[in-house]
């Protein structure tokens, strides 16, 4: 987690993203990973979390592959339960980025969040 969260600042600062976007560009990508690490660690699911970002038509783009996992937690019928924990990971992400999406198809789930390049705050 912290490797990407220093490799994915590298690549934001060069796009262009300010640096008080780049903190949380870094702080939504650890509670991702983390939670995707913590999601899995109670099942065999050999499959890795794939991470890519890179800039898009919307600004700087990060995007989170796993392995679907059973819910983690009482709210399974959230989407994301068993990825992130409900509620919060999802708030706390959407507040630091411009725009998130969440999808999954039973085998693999897929959160995206961009941040705009040269947005200040």
């Amino acid at each position: 987690v912290g490797l990407a969260r220093l490799v994915v600042a590298r690549a934001a600062r060069q796009a262009g993203v300010p640096q008080d976007r780049v903190q949380a560009v870094q702080a939504a990508v650890a509670e991702a990973l983390a939670n995707a690490v913590r999601a899995q660690s109670g099942y065999d699911t050999p499959a890795p979390v794939d991470l890519s970002f890179g800039t898009s038509d919307q600004g700087f783009e990060v995007v989170m592959r796993a392995p679907d996992t059973p819910a983690v937690t009482d709210a399974p019928d959230e989407p994301g339960a068993g990825l992130l924990e409900p509620g919060l990971s999802f708030t706390l992400i959407e507040g630091l980025t411009d725009g998130m999406t969440f999808e999954s198809d039973g085998a693999v789930m897929c959160l995206r969040f961009v941040v705009s390049v040269g947005r200040q705050d």
